[in-house]
């Protein structure tokens, strides 16, 4: 007894769709399961002066050095253009002021 070539294709293409539904049905499955992992998350509020830590921070460090807040108003005034940022992504080794976060901060020296 003899199978026709378009049998043999008919059951290839039969098998090759149940496996990719089986694939796919299983994929879904396993993703859904993640779920258990999120109702875990709290919904708190987060406290005020957490906030304002992270909105006015004390200290700001990048890769050219540490900057601590300063109290003294119109310190800036003291250096140069190219000493003085208002921006902290703009900030260089020469960089001596940081004027962001509606605060001053001058550059520790010696503290890396």
């Amino acid at each position: 007894m003899r199978v026709k070539p378009r049998t043999w294709g008919v059951a290839f293409l039969v098998f090759s769709a149940i496996t990719f539904a089986v694939v796919i049905t299983n994929s879904v499955f396993a993703s859904s399961d993640t779920s258990g992992e999120l109702e875990s998350v709290t919904k708190a509020t987060i406290p005020a002066n957490v906030l304002e830590e992270l909105y006015h921070p004390d200290k700001i460090s990048t890769k050219d050095g540490l900057f601590v807040k300063t109290k003294t108003l119109q310190v800036e005034n003291r250096f140069s253009q190219n000493e003085v940022v208002y921006d902290v992504s703009e900030a260089t080794d020469k960089t001596k002021v940081i004027v962001a976060y509606d605060a001053t901060y001058i550059k520790e020296e010696g503290i890396e």
